[in-house]
């Protein structure tokens, strides 16, 4: 019995019991742990995986069997696993054999037989999920098992690096009719081809308030509430989903996320001030609940002080952020002057590290008018999405800088990504 944690080697047993321990780091990443076991002649006869602090958004189909590398004459027995997010139904999986739908699925157990007319020749299966209530790119999922394929042959699981990117010019006003031949990427310095390029004007926006309420918010709290309030009035459409974590020295999910108006006020109402500031552990907190959700990831993070109570640091965050690959925007409200950790500082460098921006008032009328300004930045952003021409096996962080041929313009995304 062999196990792996992301396709890295853990532990080899040839006796039972086989069980490991497995360390998963001090931040709670989404890990896929595999166990495969082996016959005496040292052939893979089974195996599983089980995804490690998975997200509950995350919509998921898996072939389980047949097992790659067997060989199957008449018929096989496909068994399949689906991860439907929390709340949500699946509407259909559907099933093929190269390209003829053979079977159609709607609740577990997801198992079909499928006869090889050719016998042994090579066969492609392949299931694709669907999502119920869900429309576009987001709605479907798939999988693909092939079948006697030839020993010498190598699956590649294609993954595109996606970038949304905001370009302004010198005035901070967004650059809207740039071409995509004004566009360079590159990657630790290397140019990248570009392979989509559009402009996101209704890409779903999926984002969350993360509301500091800690004591020193007192004063200001009303009307830092009332502006959360008309953020979402204005700016969330039906395609978008916004929810609230509040925070002082601990994360409350205040509102899981919705497009509803009612829902999402719920979450604001009845919050007191309380305790001390504890923004380390709730943005790692926040950017896991956004984790595995499709679309345009957004945290806009409110707060007034100094971290003063996380068990992580400011490097776990910024770790956490470049991996999560959503966009920080950071509003500062009346910051002290004065302080060990400069919070303005702070707040700059988790903006500017994941794509998003900083901002500073020292007034919460003030913050009506800032949150007016997130919400035209982020209807006015360009997607840009690569295969990377990287053959490293490295897992090391990659550096992603995007260049725009435009007089005076200057870009923001994230800055770069794991592999």
């Amino acid at each position: 019995m062999r196990f792996t944690l992301d396709d890295k080697d853990l532990f080899t047993t040839r006796r039972a019991p086989f069980s490991a321990d497995v360390r998963l780091g001090e931040l709670p990443r989404s890990q896929m742990l595999r166990a495969i076991a082996y016959d005496a002649d040292g052939d893979q006869i089974a195996s599983d995986s089980y995804l490690i602090n998975g997200s509950p958004h995350r919509f998921d189909v898996r072939i389980i069997d047949p097992i790659p590398g067997n060989r199957h004459n008449d018929s096989i027995r496909m068994r399949a696993q689906v991860t439907v997010p929390e709340g949500r139904s699946l509407e259909e999986l559907q099933v093929f054999r190269n390209d003829d739908q053979v079977a159609t699925l709607y609740e577990a157990p997801f198992t079909v037989p499928i006869e090889l007319p050719d016998g042994p020749a090579l066969t492609i299966v392949r299931i694709v999920g669907k999502l119920a209530d869900a429309e576009g790119p987001a709605a479907f999922v798939e999988d693909t098992a092939i079948i006697n394929g030839p020993a010498t042959l190598e699956e590649v699981q294609v993954d595109f690096v996606e970038l949304y990117t905001t370009v302004d010019d010198r005035d901070r006003r967004p650059l809207l009719d740039l071409e995509e031949s004004a566009f360079q990427v590159l990657e630790d310095g290397v140019a990248q081809e570009i392979v989509r390029f559009e402009r996101v004007d209704d890409t779903p926006l999926i984002g969350t308030i993360l509301l500091d309420v800690s004591a020193s918010m007192e004063e200001r709290l009303q009307q830092s509430v009332q502006a959360a309030a008309d953020f979402f009035q204005q700016v969330i459409t039906e395609r978008d989903e916004l929810s609230i974590v509040t925070f002082n020295d601990r994360p409350h999910l205040a509102a899981p996320f919705t497009r509803d108006r009612i829902d999402f006020a719920k979450g604001l109402m009845g919050l007191r001030a309380e305790r001390g500031t504890a923004l380390y552990d709730s943005l790692i907190f926040t950017l896991y609940h956004l984790n595995g959700l499709p679309g345009q990831r957004t945290v806009l993070l409110l707060s007034d002080g100094v971290d003063e109570h996380s068990r992580y640091d400011l490097d776990d965050a910024l770790e956490y952020a470049r991996r999560s690959e959503a966009a920080i925007y950071a509003i500062g409200l009346a910051l002290p002057r004065k302080s060990k950790e400069s919070p303005k500082k702070v707040l700059e460098q988790l903006a500017t590290e994941t794509g998003g921006r900083a901002f500073f008032v020292d007034d919460a009328s003030q913050l009506g008018a800032v949150y007016d300004q997130i919400a035209v930045e982020l209807r006015s952003k360009y997607f840009l999405a690569y295969q990377s021409s990287s053959t490293q096996p490295s897992d090391a962080f990659r550096r992603v800088e995007v260049l725009v041929d435009a007089r005076g313009a200057r870009t923001r995304t994230i800055r770069g990504y794991y592999p």
